[in-house]
């Protein structure tokens, strides 16, 4: 199984390329507290139409062209469960020893190819991304970031001022119904009690989520880790990626199995539904052209990367941009 690996004084970052290009590690020197959730199983290939549950459960994937499975659309193949790319061995078209690791794949069900180049500034980690239209007609997709992260109990999420609502997905529980637009970040249950988004629940078995968010000018998101006293800022255009979804899960995913997943994911995306079918609806999904291509840029910047730093100083600096 080879890795490769991007080292500084701030950061260690671990990439399986032979696996869906799957980003394992994302490590703070300074703490050795990883970001990235470890694998829920074992590593392994899977079949084309699997779902999600049958992968490895953990890390951070790209979900292209769609994150929930779709049917056929417009006489184009049909999508499996969180897209093409994280099933499938990515090419290695550089690696660490040259200062980035590029790395490329195609989907099986649309003519794009994503390339993927990943470098550290600082205590960032950058990726730059290139998708092409590799066929001689145009195709609808959509792309959404999928770092699932370590957390625990009360850890905080932040998101830009100009987020007052967000937009349910999913709700294991049924507490929130699917479509339906509640305030952030405190929003209320059918029974009348406060729910605070923002805050990591404990683990319940019961509890999973997904909400988007529509940014404004502001285009990042962040989760704080106040254990650790340090936080990972995930900043993007949000021009390019005008939504951000948000995956809350407290131990009830996958349904079967004895491990579950209790994380956060912080998931820049270029619609607001995990469907490209729904997508195509509502006028969010994306359209290139013949051999068209299209680039756009997400960095995670740690902050506390020298020394530890509070809620409220992260939350200040980040509002004053």
């Amino acid at each position: 199984m080879k890795t490769l690996s991007l080292e500084n004084n701030s950061l260690k970052v671990r990439i399986l390329p032979e696996f869906g290009g799957k980003i394992v590690s994302l490590c703070s020197v300074r703490t050795g507290l990883d970001f990235i959730l470890p694998s829920l199983n074992q590593y392994a290939h899977v079949a084309p139409s699997d779902e999600f549950s049958a992968g490895d459960g953990g890390g951070f994937d790209e979900c292209l062209p769609s994150v929930a499975p779709c049917e056929s659309i417009a006489g184009e193949p049909s999508i499996p469960d969180h897209g093409d790319l994280w099933r499938v061995p990515w090419h290695v078209d550089s690696d660490s020893e040259e200062g980035a690791i590029v790395l490329h794949a195609e989907s099986t069900s649309r003519p794009l190819r994503l390339t993927r180049r990943a470098t550290l500034e600082e205590e960032t980690l950058v990726l730059e991304y290139s998708l092409l239209n590799l066929s001689d007609a145009p195709t609808n997709w959509l792309w959404s970031a999928h770092p699932l992260l370590q957390v625990s109990e009360g850890d905080r999420i932040l998101l830009p001022d100009e987020v007052e609502e967000v937009e349910v997905e999913y709700s294991a529980d049924g507490v929130f119904e699917k479509g339906t637009c509640i305030p952030w970040p405190i929003a209320t249950s059918p029974a009348g009690a406060a729910i605070s988004l923002d805050t990591m629940p404990g683990r319940d078995g019961r509890t999973a989520s997904k909400l988007f968010g529509r940014m404004g000018r502001s285009g990042w998101s962040a989760l704080y880790r106040k254990e650790y006293g340090q936080g990972l800022v995930v900043r993007f255009d949000p021009n390019v990626l005008p939504f951000v979804g948000l995956w809350i899960c407290a131990g009830a995913w996958p349904s079967s199995g004895a491990a579950k997943q209790y994380t956060i994911a912080i998931e820049p995306t270029t619609s607001n539904s995990d469907s490209l079918e729904s997508a195509v609806r509502n006028g969010t999904a994306r359209r290139l052209n013949a051999r068209e291509h299209v680039r756009w840029r997400m960095e995670f910047q740690l902050i506390g990367a020298t020394g530890p730093v509070d809620f409220e100083r992260l939350s200040e600096r980040l509002s004053q941009r």
